[in-house]
Order: C-alpha cells, then structure tokens, then sequence
C-alpha cells in the first residue's frame, strides 16, 4: 500500500494517540479548533516530522473569535514554521450553536490572517438538514475575499459553494463521507472536480469511512476515501495517490 497525505484530521481528538500516529502516512494535517487545541496541534507538529499544524477556532464557537484573548493567542501561533493553514473556520448552521452573522465576521477575521502570512484557509461547512443557507453564505464570503488561496475542507459537493472554490482556485478534500451508500450525489461532484484540485482526508475522529462507519477514525484510514475516489473517477488507486500527494503538498506548501 503506497503512502497518502491525510489533509484534515483531528489527532488531539483521536481515542488513541499512539495508534493514530502508527501508520504510514507521508503527513497528516492536524487542526485546532481553540487555542488549547491550536498549541496542542503545533505540540504534536513539534514532536513528529510527519505532522503539520493548521491554527484557528472552528464555526460553532466562532464568537470566541472576536475575543482579543483569543485572537492574539492564534496569531501567535501562526507564526510557527509547522502551521500551515488557518482554520478551520467557515459556516455551520446544523447545531445551531452560532449565528452565520457571527461566524461571517470570525471567518472574516481568519480571512484576513491567512491573507497576512500568506496561509491557505480551511473552510468548514454544514448545512442544516434540507437547507443551504450555510453554503449559500460561504459563497457570498468567498466571493468577497477573491485572492484567498483555501480548501473546501470534507467538500459537501454543494454546487454553487463547489463552482466558487474551484472558481478562485481552491482545492476540494473529500472525507469519508463519500464512501457511504447514500451519498452518491456528493461522489458525483467529486468526479467532477479537475484531478489538480483533489485532496482527500479522514477527519478524524470524525466521519470513518467503510467499512469503519461508526467507529472513532484514524488517519490510516484515509485510504478507504481514496480507493472510493478512484473508483468514482475510473482512475487507477496508485496514480490517483501520487495526484492527491502532489496536490496537498503544493495547497499546504509541505517541505516533503
């Protein structure tokens, strides 16, 4: 089995450090989502030469964003030479734990540091069961920060959202998600998006892939998402690996 980055994961959040970390991955992007989490994921970049760190404070707390605590802690943070995202922020109105007015201005805020160290920003985005109004208003963001470099981080396969990205030149990451039965409409799109504009990612713990559905993810298992992904897109597994490598190195500016 050949090597692939995991381009999101959560690995302070994984039920077993060590058994995360024991794998084979080339590199694994392990995001903060406050500023405990954020140093923690700079602490884990420190301690293996496999992982990298992306800084920020996630949508369903994006009111903590406007806080000077908060915000002078990431900055500093962002400075790092292992960060190499801010994020993730975005727009999530399923839980319902924040407003989209409030987490337009935090991911305006994330906008504009990414922009200052000429960072990619990772976008979160969650609708609501049966709305859209989540990735209707990433669009509206994203068309008012059109020099951002980012990521459509677990792509939602949204059309407008994913014509936006790719649009301004950003690169889609499909979690584990798209191997699930009943999201074929999510693996239409990602055989739609061009083959320099793909990365995959676990999420983890979040959204295992089969045939680990349900259970807490770990980064090893980003390969279940590519091998669905290159079956998707009717490419062979190893071709499309080396693809999605050369893609997260070159969106994240990895020293691989």
């Amino acid at each position: 089995m050949s090597s692939v980055i995991d381009s999101h994961c959560h690995l302070d959040r994984t039920r077993d450090l060590n058994a995360a970390l024991d794998c084979d991955l080339r590199a694994m992007i392990t995001v903060g989502t406050d500023p405990d989490r954020s140093r923690t994921a700079v602490r884990l970049a420190e301690s293996d030469p496999r992982v990298f760190a992306a800084v920020g404070v996630h949508p369903n707390e994006a009111s903590r964003a406007a806080d000077a605590s908060v915000r002078a802690e990431t900055e500093e943070l962002l400075s790092h030479p292992r960060v190499v995202a801010v994020g993730e922020t975005g727009f999530d109105d399923h839980w319902k734990e924040e407003t989209l007015e409030t987490q337009r201005r935090a991911f305006d805020w994330h906008a504009e540091r990414a922009a200052e160290h000429d960072l990619p920003l990772i976008l979160h985005v969650r609708d609501a069961q049966g709305g859209d109004h989540a990735s209707r208003a990433a669009v509206r963001a994203l068309r008012d920060h059109p020099h951002l470099r980012g990521v459509l981080h677990c792509c939602n396969g949204h059309e407008a959202l994913l014509e936006a990205g790719l649009g301004l030149g950003w690169t889609a990451s499909f979690a584990g998600n798209l191997t699930y039965k009943n999201a074929a409409d999510l693996r239409r799109a990602a055989a739609r998006v061009p083959e320099d504009r793909l990365m995959v990612e676990t999420d983890a713990p979040f959204l295992a892939p089969v045939p680990h559905r349900g259970e807490s993810g770990v980064p090893a298992w980003v390969h279940h998402t590519a091998r669905v992904l290159a079956e998707t897109r009717e490419v062979p597994l190893d071709r499309l690996e080396e693809v999605l490598d050369a893609n997260a190195i070159r969106t994240y500016r990895l020293p691989l």
